[in-house]
């Protein structure tokens, strides 16, 4: 027996089976050949032959209907899918399992006049439940795309009532050489009322656990307690950030551990709740991690397409954190989280110039208990995830949508919430200035203090060594936007705001514990303090924040990065060049030059 040598056919086939979908209904044609020729000698699908592919989708819905069981439609390119249409919107209305598996000629564009490919990118709503649009299989990643969007498709039409899907398959090759389906792995789905408590205790047995909590919706008492309980059983560690709402046990900075130290010590098993993460840092915590998601909207979420998603619980973060912590087969074997706190215990806040870095240091210790914290996106969501704040304090950032629009007006919204609670906002000048009309709402009180870092321009762009090593300060003109040279003193004090500024170090130190004051009629109005510092400082300052955290190991494998960028760096053969000196010559300078040197095969 020889199977179709695309290997996204194979996938297709293989996931096929692992969810028990026997039943197979071909309309002939050429591009559905891998399919029509691996099924058709393999006695584990039951095939049958339809040619009209309109009379096919009927066909399939009443086969799935007399069977229970979910059936497969298969239709080559040109308008043949445009039959299925019929047949798929009964389908729909009435939640049989057809899954329309429709095969095409491979083409990167829709308009390259090639024969027989329609697009088929676009559907009615009331067709299908799911679309995967299956890439050509090239690489890993292409094949963990594919894995995750037939495992999604299969679940959407087998679960939940059931339903059509649709599946889109390119094709590239008619070569029948394989003698085996790879073994794909199938994403096991739980409800409420299938979760095996004892089952899933069993297989977190001996494993570091880690629970990774993207930003969340404030906590309630239960369910933070819940996940404490779960925690401190199987000595889980629980990653988040200043967007993540918990304030239980076990918990352990996303950027701590994985920014500034770049652990290797990862989990065996990630439980992952929340929405988006935006620590740019995080992935390194999922990449290839065996993950189970705990889905309160019954989806599918896979960060980044980076974990290797093998459970979906749809059931509230409660339930499942109680159900498994229940179970006597749960034991604390492996104390991962206890392990992680040896090593962020001691990590070092090192002397920094007046940068984000440094201003997020002092903010973290002097904000009050019990207040709410609004942080820009990227840079000040980053540099204040390097600190613990208090449990009190509410925080939150748009990382939703991630854009650079909307932080102060979401600040002031919070604020309206109780004008006797403290709203602090950290954010940068280009988000500020993009978002300042919200300082004209009229209701705004003196429960609203604002600190805005002003480096003159998107100093993010300039923090990313990808783009510094090439074009350094080439990239302020347009891509930073350096240059604005603005203050926003008349616009505030326009506005009624109490302002106050530093440009040092110690104008900013003498400042931030008033700015700070718990007594919210510490300031007749609000307040907006801004602080200017440089592109340089902020770049130092976050450079030496890591360096001095992170291993030299970590730190020559940076510097090798950024010697690799051949359009800027021109290496010598004896030494780094400036660049790739300057991110390791802070740490243990000559033990770590030497060691760079035997790593470039010089002297």
């Amino acid at each position: 027996m020889m199977y179709t040598d695309d290997k996204n056919a194979q996938i297709v086939l293989a996931l096929l089976k692992k969810y028990g979908i026997r039943k197979i209904v071909i309309s002939p044609g050429m591009t559905n050949v891998p399919i029509s020729r691996s099924v058709q000698n393999d006695s584990f699908f039951e095939v049958h032959s339809v040619v009209d592919e309109r009379s096919a989708a009927f066909f399939a819905g009443g086969l799935a209907f007399a069977s229970n069981e979910p059936v497969v439609i298969s239709c080559t390119g040109a308008t043949s899918s445009r039959n299925y249409l019929p047949g798929l919107t009964e389908a729909f209305y009435r939640n049989l399992p057809v899954i329309a598996l429709t095969s095409q000629h491979h083409s990167p564009d829709y308009s390259d006049l090639v024969p027989q490919l329609t697009d088929r990118t676009v559907s009615q709503n009331d067709v299908k439940r799911y679309a995967a649009l299956l890439p050509v299989v090239k690489d890993n990643e292409d094949h963990k795309r594919c894995v995750f969007q037939i495992n999604k498709a299969l679940h959407f039409a087998t679960t939940k009532g059931g339903g059509p899907v649709h599946i889109n398959l390119p094709v590239t090759s008619f070569r029948f050489t394989t003698k085996k389906l790879p073994d794909i792995t199938k994403i096991d789905y739980f409800d409420s009322e299938s979760i095996n408590s004892k089952s899933l205790s069993k297989e977190l047995a001996g494993k570091k656990v880690g629970i990774f909590i993207g930003s969340h919706r404030p906590f309630d008492k239960e369910t933070t307690d819940s996940i404490s309980r779960f925690a401190k059983r199987t000595g889980a560690a629980v990653f988040y950030d200043h967007t993540s709402s918990y304030t239980g046990s076990n918990r352990v900075l996303t950027s701590q551990i994985a920014d500034l130290i770049m652990t290797d010590n990862l989990p065996d098993i990630m439980i992952d709740i929340g929405s988006i993460h935006g620590d740019y840092s995080a992935p390194m915590l999922c990449k290839d991690i065996v993950t189970w998601r705990v889905s309160e909207d019954g989806e599918f979420h896979n960060r980044k397409g980076e974990q290797e998603l093998r459970k979906v619980f749809y059931c509230s973060e409660r339930l499942f954190f109680d159900s498994v912590s229940s179970s006597s087969a749960t034991a604390k074997s492996r104390n991962y989280y206890g392990e992680l706190a040896k090593v962020t215990a001691k990590i070092t806040v090192p002397t920094m110039p007046l940068s984000n870095t440094y201003i997020s240091s002092k903010l973290s210790r002097h904000i009050p208990k019990n207040s709410i914290l609004h942080m820009g996106i990227l840079n000040s969501l980053r540099n204040m995830d390097f600190y613990e704040i208090d449990k009190s304090i509410v925080s939150s950032c748009n990382v939703g949508g991630f854009g650079i629009d909307g932080p102060v007006s979401t600040l002031i919204g919070q604020s309206m919430a109780d004008k006797n609670r403290l709203s602090f906002g950290l954010i940068g000048d280009l988000a500020f200035f993009y978002d300042m009309n919200a300082l004209g709402i009229r209701s705004i009180t003196n429960n609203v203090r604002i600190l805005m870092v002003n480096n003159g321009s998107g100093v993010e762009f300039r923090l990313n060594d990808r783009l510094e090593s090439q074009w350094g300060s080439d990239t302020n003109e347009f891509i930073s936007a350096a240059g604005h040279n603005g203050s926003a003193r008349a616009w505030a004090e326009s506005r009624n705001f109490k302002y106050m500024s530093a440009t040092t170090k110690e104008e900013y130190d003498d400042q931030i514990v008033e700015f700070c004051s718990e007594d919210i009629n510490c300031f007749k109005q609000p307040v907006l303090f801004e602080v200017f510092t440089t592109i340089s400082d902020e770049q130092e300052a976050i450079r030496r924040i890591r360096n001095v955290n992170r291993p030299i190991s970590k730190q020559l494998k940076s510097a090798k990065a950024i010697e690799k960028n051949k359009k800027k760096l021109k290496p010598t053969p004896s030494k780094p060049t400036p660049v790739a000196k300057r991110v390791i010559k802070k740490v243990a300078p000559k033990k770590a030059i030497k060691a760079y040197r035997r790593v470039k095969g010089t002297n």
